[in-house]
């Protein structure tokens, strides 16, 4: 992010002691709840840098106390600042080669004989929920509370009295860090948290992946189906620098009332920008707001309000049938000065609306796109019909789905079989029978498998991570758009041979090697003359 602090009325990651992050907005003057975790003042937070710890005091205090790295590390391997301080805090790898009793040492702990009791633990629940009533110093002295009333915390091993430590921290320890929201936190945090299947369960490294084949780049026009909420529309505004805003309080509740002023046509930027094809009358762009913009009531300042285009299927296809192309009635300057001021109002609103959506669709038909991104539910067959042709030659082609099946189909339909098929038999024949258009147009058909496994790396137990989530395996189809040959293709030119001269610069051999390479019997080599002449 260009701003290194944080600014009032954006969008935070908030990392809890148990891992689960937490999508928060500051707003200024207002309490944030993170549930049992407690509550603090939004305005704690204010213009602090990013990537800080906090501590949530006890009540009746309200505020957050900054944690220093040394204990929050303290905090996770476990043991005071004596035990930092020996480095006995941590489970240490050099004990296990600890000398034996036999050697006069003392042999090092282990869990084999360990029974875990839950009676071991001598507080209960009850008193429990009284002590974090009480005030707990942000969970600590809880946590304290916890250990010495463990009657077995004895006979566990240093690993395993760090497990149990970390354990209850996590459960705790009223604590959280604060993270910029970037498309890769969104992206984990929907797919963990909220409905994976809302962003067509895409992965980091899936749209990591999608941008890099795309060869998205500053600069470039790009034209993009997305159907994930905006997930992969972030993602493109991200690389192309256009999410960098901070809202200020003018913007979001001070209303200028310019629907009475005839405004000038704002031009629309020729390059850097995303066309987004949508098959609903009002596009799906709901994730954008967590980087400060809304489509409903977009904010004029924003970087997407110009560089984001957005039409429908009908308008590109069918651009006669739409009735939101059709130009209003014009209305004289006489007449018009003598209407209310409603009436004008709605007037400039829908001639405006009219030139920047002829002027969007007359762009998008016109073609030259540097890249088509594609993540839908629809058809990619019928999708790739339309937009390819829209393309500029060695553009990338990128289709994400969610099964194998159609990805695979979808390379079916551009490999080599089919073309000569559109080639051979025609080309009414073939584009009834596929539906993808013109085959020969798209070059070099790849499928990519984008999921990242996670593993277990230990000795003698080296194997993919058991509770690792299941879901979508992330299934990319790649192309590049080519232009068709145009009229016939000859070679010129005259072809000589070389001559082959002998060692001794006979003129029968070359005369013979000449009359050979113009056309007679081929010259024979010199080491073949040799062996005959012996």
């Amino acid at each position: 992010m260009s701003e290194e602090r944080i600014h009032p009325y954006t969008h935070l990651l908030l990392r809890l002691p148990s891992g689960a992050p937490r999508v928060v907005r500051l707003v200024p003057d207002v309490t944030i709840s993170l549930g049992k975790f407690g509550s603090f003042p939004s305005n704690a937070l204010l213009y602090r840098p990013y990537n800080l710890t906090f501590d949530i005091l006890d009540p009746p205090a309200a505020g957050l106390r900054l944690v220093s790295a040394e204990e929050v590390t303290r905090d996770i391997l476990g043991g005071g600042e004596d035990a930092e301080a020996e480095g006995t805090g941590h489970y240490d790898l050099e004990i296990v080669g600890a000398d034996s009793e036999e050697d006069g040492g003392e042999m090092m702990r282990t869990n084999k004989e360990t029974i875990d009791d839950p009676l071991s633990q001598k507080l209960s629940w009850v008193e429990i929920e009284q002590l974090k009533k009480q005030g707990t110093g942000s969970g600590r002295d809880l946590i304290q509370r916890l250990l010495e009333s463990h009657t077995a915390i004895h006979q566990k091993t240093p690993f395993a009295l760090q497990k149990y430590t970390l354990r209850k921290t996590r459960k705790f320890l009223r604590r959280f860090t604060v993270l910029p929201l970037t498309v890769a936190s969104l992206a984990s945090y929907l797919l963990d948290t909220k409905e994976p299947i809302k962003i067509l369960e895409m992965r980091n490294e899936t749209i990591a992946v999608m941008l890099s084949l795309a060869n998205v780049h500053y600069g470039g026009r790009y034209l993009v189906i997305d159907e994930s909420g905006g997930l992969l529309v972030s993602a493109i505004a991200e690389r192309l620098g256009l999410l960098e805003h901070m809202p200020s309080e003018s913007e979001l509740f001070k209303e200028e009332d310019n629907a009475r002023k005839p405004c000038p046509d704002t031009p629309l930027p020729s390059a850097n920008t995303i066309t987004l094809i949508h098959p609903n009358e009002q596009p799906n762009l709901s994730l954008l707001k967590y980087f400060s913009y809304d489509t409903n009531n977009p904010t004029t300042s924003h970087p997407l309000h110009t560089h984001l285009r957005t039409l429908n299927w009908l308008q590109l296809v069918e651009p006669n049938d739409d009735s939101s192309l059709e130009k209003p009635n014009e209305i004289p300057a006489e007449t018009l000065v003598t209407l209310k001021g409603g009436k004008r109002a709605a007037y400039w609103r829908k001639h405006r609306r009219w030139e920047k959506t002829s002027r969007i669709v007359a762009e998008a038909q016109k073609g030259g796109f540097d890249g088509l991104l594609i993540a839908a539910f629809m058809d990619l067959k019928g999708i790739l019909r339309h937009t390819v042709p829209l393309l500029k030659g060695s553009a990338q082609i990128v289709a994400y789905s969610q099964s194998r099946e159609s990805v695979i189909e979808l390379a079916d339909c551009y490999s080599a079989t089919r073309k000569a098929e559109w080639i051979n038999e025609g080309k009414e024949v073939a584009d009834d029978e596929y539906g993808v258009g013109d085959p020969t147009i798209v070059l070099a058909p790849t499928i990519h498998e984008t999921r990242v496994r996670k593993w277990q790396v230990l000795p003698g137990r080296t194997h993919p991570v058991m509770t690792a989530r299941g879901g979508a395996e992330g299934v990319v189809f790649t192309g590049t758009r080519v232009l068709p040959v145009e009229g016939k293709v000859e070679a010129r030119g005259r072809f000589r041979g070389q001559k082959r001269r002998r060692d001794d610069g006979g003129d029968s051999d070359d005369e013979e090697a000449g009359a050979g390479g113009r056309g007679g019997a081929m010259p024979t080599s010199p080491c073949k003359r040799v062996k005959m002449e012996v």
